[in-house]
């Protein structure tokens, strides 16, 4: 049986209780470790925290620890710790289950009149372009709003009007307290040909929604195992460690299995499919590394240490590919960040997402002054552009990059203090010094916890804000010269309404942030 006890001046003597078990190594060893626990209460120490031993098979078991500043018995550092991260921990849970909820009224959205099997479907997409290009259009509107797009901030939108065609690519402009909404800007194209088309996969690509989904289920594995260790702890529980699996318990379990089938190979293989065929709005995730990392620090502490302390073959192999393919996936990420988040960083060529279908060019509604051969062939007209919805939704974008960069600090943290302290003392190994100044444990959960209050606030916000103002707007670009317009399809429920483009493991990847 392990008893969790504190680290304090009786940690010797509960060594020597069990002295008969011990051979003359294991007594140096202990008095080694007692002499330093005598300095606990007075000086801060950054070495993991060996709490007991557990007696089977003949050899003792250590469970290990990760070290806190304080941990003296009513330290109220230990209390505040785990009472925020439980907060944490709560915070995301419910971010989560608020996801959950959207993601069934996104479904459930009703779609009549705007279904994928609709022959209009290939003209208007899921929008109500259809209902607003029929107004009679205002000319003194439509010049302004044009004005307004180029003096716009975004630089694609200026790209547009350079080469000659005209934008729409949020849903409302102003100018001088004046707002121009989106059906406002449809209704100057009255009467252009609509050219019909269909997107191509690549067109689905990250959402804001997506992130959110991403960033809460990154922090969710940090934030339970934190937990659910430091909670035994505190309370004292008593435990067996034999070195068996049902050691894990179940939220251990549970968080092992997930990290295993979502964020590393499901994403394996997501990003194999990203790296055959590149495009610039990938939906691979860029935080499923975090949980390879997790993993890696979990398998140093109780219990994956008591289960590999006695299957040391597997211990020594996991120690060192968990940890390098952790780092080859952040590697890889840093690819995804360069190519396929183009489009949600605003730095991106345009590019062609939709094809046309040229033999439903005749009976489509408008005039044209091209022809159909000319359209069809058409990149920018054909382009996915972005839609900008709310300047709140852009900031979910800058926080994951913000957050992408702390994390990354804080996982090479480690290499950078071991391979330093290994030049200046020769006390301890590179190993021994990585994991003493390693705060990933700590900090890991510390950001984790930070990020699903934060990104929860901000996308909660906007969703709420978004699901009383949006109502099925869309990119569109026109050809001024031709008069020809092109549709693309809304994200105003981050495409979740559409029923194709293999919708239900869209949602899959994203719960297992692949």
């Amino acid at each position: 049986m392990v008893r969790y006890e504190n680290y304090r001046e009786n940690h010797s003597h509960s060594r020597h209780h069990h002295h008969h078990h011990r051979s003359r190594d294991h007594h140096r060893r202990d008095g080694h470790r007692s002499h330093h626990s005598h300095n606990r209460n007075h000086y801060p120490t950054y070495e993991p925290v060996e709490y007991s031993y557990a007696e089977s098979y003949g050899e003792p078991v250590e469970c290990k620890f990760p070290r806190f500043p304080s941990w003296e018995r009513f330290s109220s550092i230990r209390y505040t710790i785990i009472v925020v991260s439980c907060l944490f921990l709560l915070v995301a849970i419910a971010s989560q289950i608020v996801i959950f909820f959207f993601t069934i009224k996104f479904v459930n959205t009703d779609n009549t009149g705007f279904e994928p099997e609709n022959p209009n479907f290939a003209l208007f997409k899921n929008s109500r372009f259809e209902e607003c290009s029929t107004l009679v259009p205002d000319q003194a509107n439509c010049t302004a709003i044009v004005d307004i797009l180029r003096n716009a901030p975004y630089e694609l939108d200026k790209e547009y009007l350079n080469r000659g065609y005209t934008p729409i690519s949020s849903q409302w402009r102003s100018r001088k307290g004046i707002y121009y909404d989106w059906c406002t800007f449809a209704s100057c194209f009255n009467g252009f040909k609509v050219v019909p088309s269909t997107p191509r996969p690549s067109v689905i690509g990250q959402t804001n929604f997506d992130l959110w989904n991403s960033l809460n289920m990154s922090a969710l594995p940090f934030l339970l195992t934190f937990v659910k260790r430091n909670w035994n702890v505190y309370r004292g529980k008593q435990d067996e460690c034999e070195g068996k699996l049902k050691e894990l318990g179940i939220i251990d379990s549970a968080v092992l299995i997930y990290s295993i089938c979502g964020p590393i190979v499901w994403w394996w293989v997501s990003f194999i499919r990203f790296a055959i065929d590149p495009v610039p709005n990938s939906t691979v995730s860029i935080f499923a590394w975090t949980t390879t990392w997790l993993l890696a620090s979990n398998l140093h502490y109780h219990p994956y240490s008591c289960i590999l302390a006695r299957r040391q073959g597997l211990k020594q192999f996991l120690y060192w590919f968990l940890p390098i393919l952790a780092l080859v996936q952040w590697c890889a990420t840093i690819y995804v960040l360069n190519v396929g988040w183009k489009q949600l960083l605003q730095n991106g060529d345009i590019s062609q997402g939709y094809d046309c279908v040229e033999a439903m060019m005749n009976d489509a509604p408008g005039t044209t002054k091209c022809s159909a051969q000319k359209l069809c062939s058409d990149a920018t007209l054909l382009s996915n552009m972005t839609f900008y919805w709310d300047f709140l939704e852009q900031g979910i974008v800058t926080s994951s990059i913000v957050i992408f960069t702390l994390l990354s600090i804080v996982a090479l943290q480690p290499f950078v203090f071991a391979t330093w302290r290994l030049f200046t003392t020769s006390e301890y190994s590179w190993g021994e010094q990585f994991q003493r100044g390693d705060v990933g444990p700590v900090a890991g959960p510390a950001f984790a916890g930070l990020i699903a209050t934060l990104v929860c606030g901000l996308s909660a916000t906007v969703l709420i804000k978004l699901s009383t103002t949006v109502n099925r707007e869309a990119p569109v670009v026109a050809d001024m010269e031709c008069t020809a317009v092109h549709v693309g399809l809304s994200t105003w429920r981050y495409y979740l309404d559409l029923s194709i483009y293999a919708r239900a493991l869209r949602i899959a990847e994203a719960w297992f942030n692949a």
